[in-house]
């Protein structure tokens, strides 16, 4: 009887150390922290950190009016301290394990993210899954312009920005760690979506003209020709080289990039009509499989050569030629390949310049190489802007919409 009494005693401890209530806090207890911008302040050494909290009573039932979230910035030596700063002015816990994105501003991007990175890749609330965007502004002004149109909460509006970001091409998603990957390798450089404020003017500024044969101009964030609805702007890709930002890539050039990656699903491409220029043609575009890269060594220099497969769906020709039958459509294929390839081109080029190889070309590179360390000892970045690009697209238009022949109008 006397054991059995010890042994219960002992069971009843362990069981109430092992039942974890006792760190448990209410949802009205606790600030969760749905977005985080850093930017550079005016004191050297110092930065300015916005916090944008959720209201535990509105989120997710915003009334007409009214605003789910609470914007709070602080200016610290590190995102850690700052932490401490916001934990010792408000009245919950801040909880940054529902962050969405993290938004740098510009300024703070090209001096180098370098110093701050570490701390939020150790600290295990922050988590890998969280975005990067990078504001050409501020951080802080990108997210108090922020006005969803429908009445969703800020932490689903930036989940579905990003996910639609799939569908055209135009941005690319970047989450927190495979950011910090690129960052540490010696194959590839990091990038992060683009983001700005529009003016809401209608009118837009050109950052990369039309190719010959093509029809669309390239556009960044901040930049695009928009009236009406939600004044922030998902647009084009900032890229690095190292921890600093060296330049943008544009909406067209984005879709390029996410062709090499992999990562284009499909969108629409417009060209000119071969046959009768005056027109356009629009087909809708994916990838036909995965790109084949290969990179080699020729006399010690690099040469990159892409082939790429795309499927295409007719979607719309206004001057009634016959394209759907061939040998029109032969022309049309040829078309789509000539303006993509020259797009291509042209988006490997511009990164060259920057020395950036975000494609990450340097991956392929690896098996001209007997070992690891041989490849580490080769100054693949520096060599990155001096390698010979041969780029071939070959586009098959699978279908033809909804119609099977096209007639003129009368």
């Amino acid at each position: 009887m006397y054991l059995r009494l010890v042994v219960g005693t002992i069971l009843l401890g362990i069981g109430m150390l092992l039942s974890g209530c006792n760190g448990a806090r209410e949802s009205e207890e606790v600030a969760y922290i749905v977005a985080i911008g850093i930017d550079k302040a005016e004191q050297e050494g110092i930065i300015k950190v916005t916090y944008q909290i959720a209201k535990p009573n509105v989120e997710g039932s915003k009334g007409e009016g009214e605003k789910d979230t609470v914007l709070i910035t602080n200016s610290a030596v590190s995102i850690a301290e700052s932490l401490n700063l916001l934990n010792s002015t408000t009245s919950l816990t801040p909880s940054m394990s529902h962050v969405k994105v993290l938004v740098v501003g510009q300024e703070l991007a090209r001096r180098g993210l370098a110093d701050m990175w570490g701390s939020l890749k150790r600290y295990r609330e922050y988590r890998g899954s969280m975005f990067v965007l990078v504001a050409r502004g501020t951080a802080r002004d990108f997210l108090e312009a922020n006005k969803p149109s429908f009445n969703i909460s800020a932490s689903k509006y930036f989940e579905t920005m990003l996910d639609s970001g799939v569908e055209t091409g135009y941005y690319l998603r970047t989450s927190f760690h495979q950011f910090y990957i690129r960052l540490k390798s010696n194959s590839a450089q990091s990038y992060a979506t683009l983001v700005d404020i529009s003016t809401l003017s209608g009118k837009g500024e050109i950052a990369t003209p039309k190719v010959p044969g093509g029809k669309i101009d390239g556009y960044v964030a901040g930049d695009i020709p928009l009236q009406g609805g939600n004044p922030i702007e998902f647009a084009g890709t900032a890229i690095f080289n190292g921890d600093k930002m060296v330049g943008i890539l544009s909406t067209t050039e984005t879709r390029m990039l996410a062709m090499l990656l992999g990562d284009y699903t499909h969108g629409f491409l417009t060209v000119e009509d071969p046959l009768d220029p005056k027109y356009f043609l629009n087909v809708l575009m994916r990838l036909g499989s995965a790109p084949k890269i290969k990179v080699t060594l020729e006399d010690g220099h690099p040469v990159i050569h892409v082939k790429m497969l795309l499927e295409g769906e007719i979607t719309n020709l206004p001057s009634g030629i016959n394209y759907e039958q061939t040998p029109y459509l032969n022309l049309l294929e040829k078309q789509v390949n000539t303006v993509l390839q020259q797009e291509m081109l042209n988006m490997i080029q511009h990164t060259q310049e920057l020395k950036s190889d975000v494609a990450g070309f340097g991956y392929y590179l690896r098996p001209s190489f007997t070992n690891y360390q041989e490849y580490l000892k080769y100054p693949w970045h520096e060599q990155y802007g001096q390698a010979i690009v041969n780029v071939t697209i070959n586009t098959k238009v699978r279908r033809t919409g909804l119609m099977i022949r096209t007639y003129p109008v009368k």
